[in-house]
Parts: C-alpha cells; structure tokens; sequence
C-alpha cells in the first residue's frame, strides 16, 4: 500500500479570463476543489493503487467535501479532525501561470498518528510542506520513521523553494539528510536551492545520501534519475500540447512514480509513467485529469 500523509485543503481556483484589472471587475471563472499537495498525489494514486491518506481537517463543510472527493477516488481516508480546514485561493493569469494564497488551517496541526493508520504502509509520501512548522512536521516524521522501522520506504517532494527558505535552506537540507529518504523528488528551483544538483551531475546533498534516489525534475526538460554521486539514467519528457494549468502536475508525477514502483517497475518506466500521468494533468484546470478521472 502506498501512503500519503500531510497537507489538504480546501482550494479556490480562480481562473482569470482577461488581463487583471487593478480596483474593479476582472472577468473569471471560479471553482473550488480538493487541495493539497499531499492529497493531490493520494487522489491521483488512489485510482491505480491502493492507497492511505493521513491529514487532518476542520469539522466543517471543506472536510466533509475533501473527504468525500479522496473516498470517491478510491482512497483509504484517515483524518484527524480539529477546527478549521484549511484553504488556499489559486490565482491563474490569462498565460496559465498560477499564484497561491494559502491559509493552512488544520493542515498545519497533525497530531501524532495512530499506529494502526501506518499498517500495511509499503510507501510512506510526505511533502515539505507539511514540514514546514510544528506540531505538523514533528508528528509527520515520527510516522515516516515508524514506517521505516517496520521495514517501509519513505518519499519526499520538497514542495517549494519559498518553504525551503522559510524553514532555512541549511535547517532543511540537515533534515533531509536525517531522514535519508528512498525518493526525494523535487523541480529545477528545488534541486538547485539544495545542492541536490550541480551542473550536469550530483550536488553536495546528493552524494550525502547514498542510498537515496533523487528525481530532478525540469518541467519540458528530462528527468534526471540521481543515486548518490551519480546520474543514473535521463529520461526525456514528451512534449506536451495544450497546457491548459500546471497546477497538481509535480503531484501527478509523484502518484505515477511511486504506485508504478509499487507494481514493481524499474526506475526509468516508474518516470515514464509519472511524465504520463502528468501530461493528463496538464490538460485540465486544477489537480485534475479531468472528467473522464480514469487511469491510464
């Protein structure tokens, strides 16, 4: 069983029809849906392979409907329940580029988990920005260590260079280096901020972790597969037409990636089949595949 565990929200998504028009009226359309990094990668992983999530929500209407959004995409839902779900308004211009506004709410207070949640956990998912402040990262990284302890793998994406250097980019990489995680995915901005990546090969971080396979990600760009001190494989990324919203693409690779290892695929076909799943994203507003929602 994959797990995911961490950040959901309740997302607005504003998608803006014309050019902002600054004090008045700026033509839109406006949804609002399951969000969440962390979520995102439960929703699109539950359809292919069975799948956990742990979070934890407000005792409102936003937990109920991300609740029932995970169940429907066959996802086995664990919340812990506080006060206030949190919500992040997403603001996509008329080129497709995104800004967000994130209130984290309940999000940011996971407790620490129960033991039975973690039974059966092969993959245990987290994201950085569950790590982002307390008591959220420290219950976050008791589960992903009780995982390991029971013989599971861990799995990091490091969410964004804006948490990174909140957190403090020194602070953050020491504790990646004390998780030692199996997969650490993580975009261009990412990779470089870390010293994941240097030039063409491995950065300093990279070879402080042996055994951990890196994904360096860069968008229209190949995916380079990095273990240790060396890039162990490139993987071209087909173009994609029709970028309708980048929004959930890193999350869809992250769910492709991890439940294709868990079918039992080397590391070349498990990118490949995290490219594809994010190219079905990047076709559909939001953190969605779109209606259809079926598996590739």
């Amino acid at each position: 069983m994959l797990g995911v565990i961490g950040d959901v929200v309740q997302d607005v998504v504003v998608w803006m029809q014309e050019p902002l028009r600054p004090a008045t009226d700026t033509l839109s359309e406006i949804t609002t849906r399951r969000g969440g990094s962390a979520a995102n990668v439960a929703a699109f992983a539950g359809p292919r392979h069975p799948t956990r999530f742990i979070g934890r929500v407000g005792d409102d209407l936003g937990g109920d409907a991300v609740r029932r959004e995970l169940q429907e995409r066959g996802v086995d839902v664990r919340l812990q329940v506080g006060e206030i779900t949190g919500m992040i308004v997403v603001l996509i211009d008329d080129r497709g580029e995104r800004m967000m506004f994130p209130s984290r709410g309940e999000s940011a207070r996971i407790a620490p988990v129960d033991d039975a949640w973690l039974e059966g956990v092969e993959i245990l998912h987290l994201t950085g920005y569950s790590l982002a402040s307390d008591p959220s990262a420290s219950s976050v990284l008791d589960a992903a260590r009780r995982v390991r302890a029971a013989g599971g793998r861990i799995s990091i994406d490091l969410s964004s260079t804006g948490m990174i250097e909140l957190h403090g980019r020194d602070a953050f990489a020491d504790l990646v280096r004390d998780l030692a995680p199996d997969f650490i995915s993580a975009n261009e901005d990412e990779t470089a901020l870390l010293q994941l990546v240097e030039g063409d090969g491995a950065g300093p971080l990279a070879r402080d972790l042996p055994d951990t396979v890196v994904l360096a990600r860069a968008g229209q760009d190949p995916t380079r597969i990095i273990r240790g001190p060396e890039v162990v494989a490139t993987v071209p990324v087909e173009p994609v037409d029709g970028v309708r919203d980048m929004t959930g693409a890193g999350d869809a690779f992250n769910a492709g990636f991890l439940t294709a290892v868990l079918r039992g695929a080397g590391l070349e076909e498990a990118v490949e089949s995290g490219h594809a799943l994010s190219r079905r994203v990047l076709a559909h507003p939001g953190a969605s595949e779109g209606p259809e929602s079926l598996p590739a």
